[in-house]
């Protein structure tokens, strides 16, 4: 369909090589709305993809796969979404970790959208009214939330 895009990678990371993934781009007047799955090529890459399409990024949906990804880590991702692909909001999923949950809230502040299960986004110039801003991280101590999400158990 006109303004709908799959964006196929595979993945280079380590864990997850060779893991191929569809990302979901729908190009609309406000830019590239996109919706990742767990991002396992890397939410970086995938968005990188999505410019090719339009350089303006409205909205990114999904998990981002950093569960268990170091501050520096963390950091450097939150600055690239923001600063270099200027994404302009923001809706981090499932399995995109606490710590990330937590500096992506802070980076993004009023254009941070909670998007846990069951929540439904309206899409549109003015994306943010009618939505969840935000939810406290489940766990303040993110050395625990660490230790807990690096287990193989």
């Amino acid at each position: 369909m006109p303004g709908i895009t799959l964006i196929a990678l595979i993945s280079d990371l380590p864990g997850t090589k060779e893991l191929k993934e569809l990302s979901l781009a729908v190009n609309t007047p406000d830019g590239v709305v996109l919706v990742v799955g767990c991002s396992h090529p890397g939410i970086e890459r995938i968005v990188e993809a999505a410019t090719v399409i339009n350089p303006k990024i409205h909205l990114v949906a999904g998990g981002f796969h950093l569960v268990v990804a170091t501050d520096d880590a963390i950091e450097k991702i939150v600055i690239a979404l923001k600063d270099k692909f200027r994404v302009e909001n923001i809706a981090p999923g499932h399995c995109t970790g606490e710590p990330t949950f937590a500096a992506l809230k802070k980076a993004f502040g009023a254009r941070y959208i909670y998007a846990g299960l069951g929540t439904s986004l309206v899409i549109g110039p003015d994306i943010n009214s009618n939505v969840r801003r935000g939810e406290a991280p489940a766990l303040d101590d993110f050395a625990v939330y660490r230790k807990l999400a690096s287990r193989e158990d």
